[in-house]
């Protein structure tokens, strides 16, 4: 129950700073927000919670950090890692290292400082919440992998390294 409500305040929080964003730039921007407001039950069913990395790169762009282009190659590359394991690529499974997340103290500990380096103190904040809040069973998953870290983070460093590579 609480995790689902948890679900709901994560999805409602990321959606309200993105319509925040766009105000008064975009409208493109305003209408994915309400749309995810409004939408928060059914993305919960649907995507289950978005990671605290999700929620950190969306009140990165209420504040205007910018993701650069290290950052969001890391955001990729872990991804990829991630997920091409749980799809079979390798015998490794990355996965399986968010169940004993003692492991994965080399990786939070390198985003941490590589998003705090890189000025996106939003990004790292919601890492470290996760990192709190993992511990206390409030988070929907008994994987840690599943608070730092999902597609839709991945694909936000995905687009802005395209974007990056074609500026230049």
């Amino acid at each position: 129950m609480i995790a689902s409500l948890t679900g709901l305040l994560l999805w409602g929080a990321a959606g309200a700073a993105l319509a925040s964003f766009g105000w008064k730039k975009n409208r493109f921007l305003v209408a994915t927000g309400v749309l995810i407001i409004l939408g928060s039950p059914w993305l919960l069913g649907l995507l289950s919670m978005p990671s605290l990395a999700t929620v950190g790169l969306a009140f990165g762009l209420l504040l205007k950090q910018k993701l650069r282009p290290a950052l969001a190659g890391w955001l990729l590359i872990s991804g990829l890692a991630l997920y091409l394991s749980a799809l079979g690529f390798w015998a490794f499974d990355v996965y399986a290292l968010g169940y004993a997340p003692q492991t994965l103290l080399i990786w939070c500990a390198i985003s941490l400082a590589l998003a705090w380096q890189q000025g996106h103190k939003a990004l790292a904040l919601c890492w470290l919440a996760a990192l709190a809040l993992f511990p206390l069973g409030v988070l929907e998953s008994v994987n840690l992998w599943d608070a730092l870290l999902d597609p839709i983070a991945m694909l936000t460093g995905a687009v802005t390294l395209l974007l990056c590579l074609k500026k230049k």
